[in-house]
């Protein structure tokens, strides 16, 4: 018996686990039952087992005590109680007990185990959850193979599905067919070797209605740091941003009278032109249009109808000329056309087909409507303006000629 004992102290000074055996009084306690309550062993010995309790809870463990010294056998066990310290500190703590002989009577013995980090963790949790799930912004986690396992109420109420339609589905369910399968395997290829992704993704919510989303992606790596386990994912609902900065663009760049790029737009686009041709030397071809007696216009039919005028022979142009070019107004009834890798042949004989059209074309209100063609080739090394002037001097020799012709300078 005594050998016993010997082996049973041995083992419990050692361990970091708090244990005791009671009476009335404390009858034993390890050193990690020490230090958990701030007590040295001969404090705890004369003290009752329910003076380590909050008050209102004292005659509850009483009253257990009590049954365990008459001899009853049972097991108690209790995951969180809260434990008051020397210093009246309350300790989260997990307590296990059991009824024993103990000489010629009944004793309890139990075990004790600290877990005020465990809650801790838990509650930083438990209000980080009440945080995610009250955010405006979007919020889901899914596993390592993409399965949604999490969503707050942020994404339900502005993508439009229920819970039970996103939870166990992967992230297509927003796909929006926007992005090209290249995108979606950059992304992946990404956050699977552990980095953290940031991009403007369009998604499509339940309704068929397009979303823009600054979209953040994490890996979450295993306690070792190893493997990755999860994704959470972030996402903000920046559409009207999107649209509101698309307007201001499109206000900045586009001719409000004919939606063609205006002159801002076209002089970025020259620059781009130009870089491109010092870069691989492929040219490329400037035409001036300038709409023949247009003042007469304004002056016999009115403002309206020239911006009628304005407006048909846009889209005459635009119609006719390929995506690769761009077209402009340069300024009243001024407008530049860029012909990429035109040169000055195929660049004419563009003017003569576009004239020809111009002057064909029924306008309703007039018999006919004719322009003048200035035309240049982009010469390598010189600058823009120099460019644009040696257009200018051919248009305005083109209208010098008697109008309604190309001439190239």
């Amino acid at each position: 018996m005594e050998e016993s004992e010997e082996k049973f102290r041995k083992i419990a000074e050692n361990s970091l686990v708090g244990m005791f055996i009671y009476n009335e009084y404390f009858v034993y306690v390890n050193k990690a039952f020490s230090k958990m309550t701030g007590y040295t062993e001969e404090e705890l010995l004369q003290m009752h087992p329910w003076d380590l309790v909050e008050e209102n809870e004292k005659e509850t463990f009483k009253r257990l005590i009590k049954r365990r010294l008459r001899g009853e056998m049972f097991t108690f066990i209790h995951n969180d109680s809260l434990l008051v310290t020397k210093d009246n500190e309350r300790l989260n703590v997990k307590v296990s007990a059991e009824t024993i002989r103990y000489g010629d009577s009944y004793a309890g013995i139990g075990i004790m185990i600290d877990i005020s980090d465990i809650v801790k963790k838990n509650q930083i949790i438990k209000v980080l959850i009440q945080a995610l799930s009250q955010s405006d912004d979007i919020v889901f986690i899914t596993d390592v193979n993409g399965t949604i396992e999490y969503v707050n109420k942020a994404l339900l109420n502005i993508y439009g599905y229920t819970r039970e339609e996103v939870v166990g589905g992967t992230p297509r369910l927003f796909s929006s067919g926007e992005h090209d399968k290249s995108f979606y395997k950059e992304l992946w290829q990404s956050v699977l070797e552990g980095n953290n992704y940031n991009q403007v993704i369009i998604n499509k919510k339940k309704n068929g209605e397009l979303i823009y989303v600054d979209t953040k992606i994490t890996p979450v790596k295993d306690e070792r740091g190893d493997k990755i386990s999860y994704f959470t994912v972030t996402a903000r609902d920046i559409t009207s941003r999107v649209l509101r900065e698309k307007k201001f663009q499109e206000l900045a760049t586009i001719d409000p009278l004919t939606k063609i790029p205006n002159r801002y737009q076209l002089n970025q686009y020259f620059d781009e032109f130009i870089a491109r041709t010092e870069r691989t030397g492929i040219t490329f071809s400037v035409l001036m249009f300038d709409i023949d007696h247009f003042k007469n216009i304004n002056d016999n039919y009115g403002h309206y109808v020239g911006d009628c005028v304005l407006q048909a022979f846009s889209q005459l142009i635009v119609d006719n000329i390929r995506v690769i070019d761009k077209f402009g107004r340069w300024g009243g009834e001024e407008f530049i056309l860029l012909l990429d890798g035109a040169d000055e042949h195929i660049a004419m004989e563009i003017g003569e087909k576009l004239n020809t059209l111009v002057a064909e074309m029924n306008f309703d209100m007039f018999c006919s409507v004719t322009v003048s063609v200035g035309v240049t080739s982009y010469h390598k090394g010189e600058t823009k303006e120099k460019c644009i002037d040696r257009a200018d001097k051919a248009l305005y020799a083109a209208k010098n000629l008697g109008r309604n012709r190309v001439v190239y300078n």
